[in-house]
């Protein structure tokens, strides 16, 4: 990160405050916009860029059931297939409190309320720039 404007290394458009919406890729927006319309909660995007080469972004979602989970799962991972993203992986699909879908430069977690508060990523990545759970189109 640079100090003085506070901007991301090799992202420049990027603060550590706020991700802003029109910034992220078109297709991790549309799979946001499939989760939101399946009602997952507490949405986040981190952007990983510049931090890590494993992925470049990391959304994170609550859902309130194992039922909810297996569609909103459907829902973007249809999403990102329209966009040409393909699935890498998926972890905790029977009924687990904890969803991982590896798309190889996004990560999705879905996650029941107790289990999301306990392992707190959003603590973990704090320094990282996040985009705040609200679409403005």
């Amino acid at each position: 990160m640079n100090e003085v404007t506070g901007s991301v290394e090799g992202n420049p458009n990027v603060d550590l405050q706020s991700l802003k919406w029109e910034l992220i890729p078109l297709e991790v927006r549309h799979g946001v916009e499939a989760l939101k319309d399946k009602k997952v909660e507490g949405l986040r995007i981190y952007d990983l860029r510049g931090f890590t080469p494993f992925c470049d972004f990391v959304i994170l979602g609550t859902v309130l059931s194992s039922v909810q989970a297996k569609v909103a799962m459907q829902s973007i991972i249809g999403a990102f297939k329209e966009r040409g993203l393909k699935v890498y992986g998926i972890e905790g699909q029977d009924d687990s409190t904890w969803l991982l879908i590896d798309f190889w430069d996004v990560v999705v977690h879905l996650f029941r309320p107790d289990t999301r508060k306990y392992y707190n990523l959003e603590g973990l990545w704090a320094d990282l720039p996040w985009w705040p759970g609200e679409i403005h189109v």
